[in-house]
């Protein structure tokens, strides 16, 4: 049975004023854990240099522990993950997910060799791969969709201050870490320098753990019946344009989102001289302040465009953010000085973080409830898969084979950026108008005439 491609369900009927305040509750505890996820995925960042240090890495060898090695089980985990949250309770695969991802932190510091750090960054992303699709599926069961935008725009916001604070946190606990020293600790021995860096970011998370024992999953719409991969393929194919434009653009924003975030504060120490308390004190603090306003611009610009009558608002406000997503990446490297590189960046975190809500809404939207973790799952890969994988790969790729000079790496996120940024541009704007024009073509199509259903006069 094909599924009408001009259907939109509702994500949920409209609260009662007072459960907002639970369901904010929901939002905030779940942008909590997406703020630890980013922390504990982006940590490693920060620590490239005493790494390649000290195990004799490549470039092209660390870009695959911030990417591959997490990505593509992220990605195909998550998948599975979503499908089995279709069907039973999203808290507990989210919960579960989120303890384990914390533990392969933790011990992250343990590992003796190139391949159990790629083991450990496995672990790391089996276990975020639970977050995001049982997320967006949650919230949606919480909120209309008028509202929707901004819910999921505040939960976005966690992976901005997550890279703001994983920044933060992490340039402070590495410069408490080289004025302590090793440290004893239980079960793990004696560890000092990036080692401890891991185990502390990796413990601060647990806490967040907890507090999912108090969400309750909300209740769903329609009664729980399982989704094959026939029925999710023919969702697709029912609004595969759609689908696509938002998918595809938005993954392509995403390789210089993850390049960037990846490498450059290796870039400010290689090229600006700064150490790397400086430099994660100064992109942290972007980092927070814009990704957050972006979140709270972008989704609630859209509601309030939704609310007065366009049904596209949440497309309109993607598009305009890629466009204000072309230059920023392309130039950034280019700046004088590290301040005023750190200045132009900050419009990369607001246009990023503004988009984010509006396009995973949109995927909420526009899918059905018993395949939104699914599709939830879809949209983190074509972030995930495309971005973490492509992204700090490319770089690494440009400085290790075509530069062939570590110290060029501004030339490489800014030939990253330039390649992936227009494209993105295109797709998002040409997902817009398809769009519209979709609409426009249905609101003036003829209306069928409704048939009488009075029965015809008997004959004299």
């Amino acid at each position: 049975m094909s599924i009408p491609a001009t259907r939109i369900e509702s994500a949920a009927p409209v609260a009662a004023p007072r459960s907002y305040a639970f369901a904010w509750f929901v939002v905030v505890v779940l942008a909590l854990a997406n703020c630890f996820s980013f922390i504990d995925r982006l940590v490693l960042s920060l620590l490239i240099q005493p790494l390649k240090a000290e195990l004799q890495l490549s470039d092209t060898a660390v870009s695959l522990l911030q990417g591959a090695a997490f990505s593509i089980f992220y990605c195909t985990v998550g998948i599975l993950l979503a499908r089995l949250a279709d069907r039973t309770s999203r808290k507990w695969i989210a919960t579960i997910g989120m303890a384990l991802w914390c533990v392969m932190t933790a011990v992250t510091g343990t590992a003796r060799s190139y391949w159990q750090l790629f083991l450990y960054r496995i672990g790391v992303g089996v276990g975020e791969a639970s977050l995001s699709p049982t997320a967006y599926s949650l919230i949606a069961g919480y909120f209309p969709p008028a509202r929707l935008a901004l819910a999921i725009g505040v939960f976005s916001s966690g992976v901005t201050v997550g890279m703001g604070l994983a920044y933060l946190l992490g340039g402070a606990t590495i410069k408490w870490v080289a004025a302590q020293g090793a440290v004893n600790l239980p079960l793990l021995g004696s560890l000092g320098g990036w080692r401890l860096v891991f185990v502390i970011i990796g413990t601060i998370g647990l806490p967040v753990v907890l507090l999912m024992l108090f969400v309750r999953e909300p209740k769903r719409k329609t009664a729980v019946v399982p989704v094959t991969f026939g029925d999710s393929i023919a969702q697709y194919r029912s609004r595969w344009r759609e689908y696509s434009y938002l998918l595809v653009g938005y993954g392509m924003t995403s390789i210089t989102s993850f390049a960037m975030i990846n490498w450059t504060p290796t870039f400010y120490q290689r090229h600006y001289g700064a150490s790397i308390p400086a430099a994660a004190t100064l992109l942290g603090s972007i980092a927070v302040s814009f990704g957050l306003l972006g979140a709270l611009v972008g989704g609630s610009v859209a509601d309030a465009l939704e609310r007065r009558g366009d049904p596209l608002a949440k497309l309109r406000v993607m598009a305009w953010c890629g466009t204000g997503l072309m230059l920023p990446g392309i130039v950034a490297p280019f700046m004088p000085t590290m301040h005023s590189s750190v200045a132009v960046i900050a419009v990369t975190f607001f246009f990023g973080s503004a988009a984010t809500g509006p396009a995973s809404s949109y995927i909420q939207t526009i899918t059905p409830e018993r395949m939104r973790s699914q599709f939830g799952a879809l949209y983190q890969f074509s972030l995930t898969f495309v971005g973490a994988t492509l992204g700090p790969t490319a770089v690494a790729l440009f400085t290790d084979y075509v530069f062939r000079d570590e110290s060029q790496i501004g030339y490489a996120l800014s030939s990253v950026s330039a390649l992936s940024n227009p494209i993105a541009t295109y797709l998002l704007w040409r997902g817009y108008l398809y769009s519209r024009a979709l609409a426009r073509a249905r609101e003036s199509a003829p209306t069928p005439p409704v048939a009488s259903s009075a029965a015809p006069a008997a004959s004299a």
